[in-house]
């Protein structure tokens, strides 16, 4: 392998360009390389690379890019300059190609049953019934108070299972939504590679529609729209009463906190509103600490609140059941990997992408832009939801006739406005 300093990268040339990359301007530069004395085999950018072995004689020769390609050896990397335009290329061709790794994908029947099963379950809930966590507010919180006959291994690892599929699936498809957006960056900088990149793309996007109703499916819209109407909710007024005596004069204190992750985890989830009871029942925990006195009276009456709560958010949504759907264009935004972390950070959160996924009705994946037609709550959630890496705007009014498509095509993210 060639020496290289700090101002150079070692690229695997062969592997990177071959006959069907379009090169552009590129191709007239001249790459350094060295081959058998007979003028015949493959161009190498080492000296010692092992299959220039058998040679007779080894010659360096100077060779325009556009030559070379289809000549290159597989196992060679060549010293690029790392300010060259011949990296900047490698690596706008490397984003395209990477596209081929999602394609052609034969399905497994097990995954497809797998994934039937899973949607069956998460139809009823997150956790199998139970006849102790059916009633408790705080669903997976209760379950150091089951006792062994209320468990049920087989029906517990069915539903972890399914949580686990729809994870992975959430996962898989916005993986393709950043290996599409990373290639149309890469087409961006390099218009040429359009040709070549285009097909690749029209293909992704029909694996990536696959992807999203496969998510869908393991999705409740109703609890969607629950989640959107939490945030109408105002901040509830502590009204004292025995059953927190337990807590004392923190009691206040804790009903806020409670209230606030509630809230929280309830207002972006995709979970049914009493799947979140969890977080006031950690709270509640956090309060009482070892204490038991008074404990159980203090977790009834939270109970009692998240119910309330809950009730006034399913009114609110009654309140808006008649109102029109909006539509709404959405940029999304790809999966990063965070510096010197071994894992992906999705500014899109769990509510979201759940929105996206269930509602979606265009797709510009050009310009990595989806259209959703979402109920009024949705909309609204949504578009206050908007930050710098995704715009979020309202597409048209009612009176619009225009279809989502061209409208989503016209859409500007940097400004918010439409073609004329």
């Amino acid at each position: 392998m060639p020496l290289t300093t700090p101002a150079e990268r070692a690229v695997p040339l062969g592997r990177t360009f071959t006959s069907q990359v379009p090169l552009g301007a590129a191709g007239d530069l001249t790459l350094t390389c060295h081959s058998s004395t007979t003028g015949k085999g493959k161009l190498h950018g080492a000296e010692d690379c092992g299959r220039l072995g058998s040679a007779p004689g080894i010659v360096r020769v100077e060779v325009p890019l556009r030559e070379a390609v289809g000549r290159l050896c597989g196992s060679c990397c060549w010293p690029v300059l790392a300010d060259s335009l011949l990296l900047e290329l490698g690596a706008a061709v490397v984003d395209v190609g990477a596209l081929k790794i999602w394609l052609d994908q034969e399905p497994d029947p097990e995954h497809e049953a797998a994934q039937v099963d899973a949607a069956s379950a998460l139809a009823i809930g997150e956790y199998p019934p139970a006849k102790v966590l059916e009633p408790h507010s705080g669903g997976a919180a209760g379950l150091e108070e089951l006792e062994d006959d209320d468990w049920n291994d087989e029906e517990w690892q069915r539903f972890t299972r399914a949580r686990e599929i729809r994870l992975g699936r959430l996962e898989h498809w916005r993986r393709l939504h950043t290996y599409m957006i990373r290639s149309n960056d890469a087409v961006l900088t390099f218009p040429h590679l359009q040709a070549w990149a285009e097909p690749l793309q029209v293909r992704l996007a029909s694996v990536i529609e696959q992807e999203r109703r496969a998510f869908a499916a393991l999705l409740r819209p109703a609890s969607l729209v629950d989640a959107a109407a939490v945030r109408l909710l105002g901040e509830p007024r502590f009204v004292p009463g025995p059953e927190f005596a337990g807590l004392g004069e923190d009691a206040p204190m804790v009903v806020r906190r409670a209230w606030s992750e509630w809230e929280r985890r309830a207002g972006w989830s995709w979970r049914r509103l009493e799947e979140n009871g969890w977080a006031v029942a950690s709270v509640v925990g956090d309060a009482f600490g070892r204490r038991r006195k008074g404990r159980p009276q203090a977790e009834a009456a939270f109970d009692d609140l998240v119910a309330g709560w809950i009730s006034d958010a399913r009114a609110q949504v009654s309140q808006y059941g008649d109102a029109p759907r909006q539509l709404i264009a959405v940029k999304l935004p790809p999966v990063v990997r965070e510096p010197y972390e071994e894992k992906d950070r999705d500014s899109l959160g769990a509510w979201e992408c759940a929105v996206i996924a269930t509602y979606q009705v265009a797709a510009h994946w050009q310009a990595a832009t989806v259209a959703v037609l979402v109920p009024h709550l949705v909309a609204e959630q949504l578009l206050d939801a908007a930050t710098s890496s995704m715009p979020v705007s309202r597409l048209a009014n009612p009176d619009t006739q225009l279809p989502a498509d061209e409208l989503l095509r016209a859409w500007r993210p940097e400004t918010g406005n439409h073609e004329d």
